[in-house]
């Protein structure tokens, strides 16, 4: 039972996980003034395919029920997969697809960064390298994604998972006895 739950949390994960890419894309080959409207899609289809698998997953539970708890830990576990195939797409758009769009990103940042004026050379040096690594370095960028979509996942859930949630069939006149016989 345990192998399938993973095996179901990473399938939804997984869709989840391409969904955001695909979003992801469409968001950054389209100007800025259509990407809000790319964001807006990309966050109501996140939140139906969670609700979706969740429910898909609760559904089987009818005899024993699936707790808010139970969905909650459901989400996250799809996070941890999503985050992993989000995190991949983020190495390989800013190192080879998009590696442009990453760099004037980094510019802008560090010159707004530099404008402001609150940071001394040597703190500016230091932000400078660590937000290299985080947009451009593998393991810093999974890690990042997969804890992104882990904590989203997880805020997420605790709305989805009030109406995927199933109570136990209290009603159920079966015995363990009976249930023994057959």
């Amino acid at each position: 039972m345990k192998n399938k739950f993973w095996n179901e949390a990473s399938y939804g994960g997984a869709v989840l996980g391409l969904a955001s890419v695909a979003f992801s894309c469409i968001g950054t080959l389209l100007p800025q003034s259509v990407s809000f409207v790319v964001s807006v899609v990309s966050f109501v289809v996140t939140l139906y395919l969670l609700f979706y698998f969740t429910k898909r997953r609760a559904d089987e539970f009818i005899q024993e029920g699936y707790s808010y708890a139970q969905c909650l830990g459901f989400m996250v576990a799809m996070g941890i997969f999503a985050g992993i195939i989000t995190g991949a797409y983020q190495i390989v758009a800013s190192n080879f697809l998009f590696t442009e769009k990453y760099e004037e990103m980094y510019s802008t940042l560090m010159a707004t960064y530099s404008q402001m004026g609150t940071f001394d050379n040597n703190t500016m040096d230091l932000l400078k390298t660590t937000l290299r690594a985080y947009l451009f370095s593998p393991l810093p960028v999974l890690i990042t994604n997969v804890l992104a979509s882990v904590f989203s996942y997880a805020f997420y859930g605790l709305f989805v998972a009030l109406g995927t949630k199933r109570e136990a069939n209290i009603f159920d006149i079966t015995t363990p006895e009976e249930e023994d016989e057959e």
